[in-house]
């Protein structure tokens, strides 16, 4: 392990004590098929199984998982990231292996994550320092399209280490693959969250809501603009370049942070692009994610997406 990457935990909880009062970091990542290598009853994930076509196995895993602590680590250099929201996570093993089985471990990290009926098995996680965010309230929002299943949408309450309350929701919404069907599947989960959002609003004197996650959809979509103007939710990832994910040399931001607060200031949200988080793009020119498969051949990369890193100022005197 490199000299400084990671310190001790008893160091950790003493930084984090005196600097929770004033800023707050926010990391949403879509990991790209975050699989562990058995088959789940009832779900179809047998290609990344040990024995299915992509050849996925405990070691393909393991370095994906370390790659991923690695970005959580680099992602804020001042001090640990606070909740990191985390799309295509198969289940509480692969959980348990990212914060227990890495460098994580010494970093304290806990974890809430959906169980939904999508089928491939694919769930939404949020990863907190339980020195600074502290929940209260967790459960997942579950879509409802008759027989239809997609993945449930994560909401988790919890307090700030001043007393505030933040609502949190991680999510992500159906690939643009399936055409009008998924943006219309897309435009009605939203409502749902929309509704969702409504009833916290009516809880809170001073509500603080934070959305974040894979949208599969821009800054100006319906399903954005429905959120934003009905809640008066600012999408923080707006204008940000070159984008999150790349598709046929062309970039675009799917992935969003959407907040309205009281108590957060915001300073400022950036897409990461650490070197390794990016490789040439032979084909198109300039660089493009470093992926873990292309197509069904093994890769190596950690991921399809870049992440969005957000750090506000939490304020002294909030209400």
């Amino acid at each position: 392990m490199r000299k400084g990457f990671f310190i001790l935990p008893i160091l950790i909880m003493w930084v984090c004590s005196i600097r929770a009062q004033q800023t707050l970091t926010v990391l949403s990542y879509n990991i790209e098929n975050a699989f562990d290598t058995i088959h789940d009853e009832g779900k179809n994930d047998w290609e990344y199984c040990a024995d299915g076509e992509r050849k996925w196995n405990m070691g393909r895993l393991f370095k994906k998982l370390k790659s991923v602590s690695k970005v959580i680590a680099a992602a804020d250099e001042r001090r640990p990231v606070d909740l990191i929201g985390l799309c295509e996570v198969e289940n509480d093993t692969v959980m348990h292996y990212l914060t227990e089985r890495t460098p994580l471990k010494q970093l304290g990290y806990r974890y809430v994550m959906t169980h939904s009926k999508d089928d491939r098995g694919i769930d939404v996680a949020l990863l907190y320092s339980p020195f600074t965010f502290h929940p209260i309230e967790k459960q997942p929002i579950r879509p409802q399209f008759g027989k239809q299943t997609t993945r449930d949408i994560l909401h988790v309450a919890g307090t700030l280490t001043g007393g505030d309350t933040l609502d949190v929701y991680v999510l992500h919404l159906p690939s643009k693959r399936g055409g009008s069907e998924a943006q219309k599947l897309s435009m009605n989960i939203c409502q749902q969250l929309q509704a969702h959002v409504d009833s916290v609003r009516t809880q809170r004197q001073h509500p603080n809501l934070l959305i974040m996650g894979d949208f599969n959809a821009e800054t100006n979509s319906p399903q954005l603009k429905l959120l934003t103007r009905s809640h008066r939710l600012i999408d923080r990832t707006a204008r940000l370049q070159p984008g999150t994910y790349k598709y046929q040399g062309e970039w675009s931001t799917l992935d969003h942070i959407l907040t309205h607060t009281t108590t957060l200031s915001h300073q400022q949200t950036r897409i990461l692009t650490l070197p390794f988080l990016t490789e040439p793009d032979p084909n198109h020119g300039d660089v493009k994610p470093y992926r873990t498969y292309l197509g069904p051949s093994y890769h190596g990369g950690i991921s399809d997406h870049l992440p969005i890193v957000s750090i506000f100022q939490i304020k002294k005197e909030s209400k």
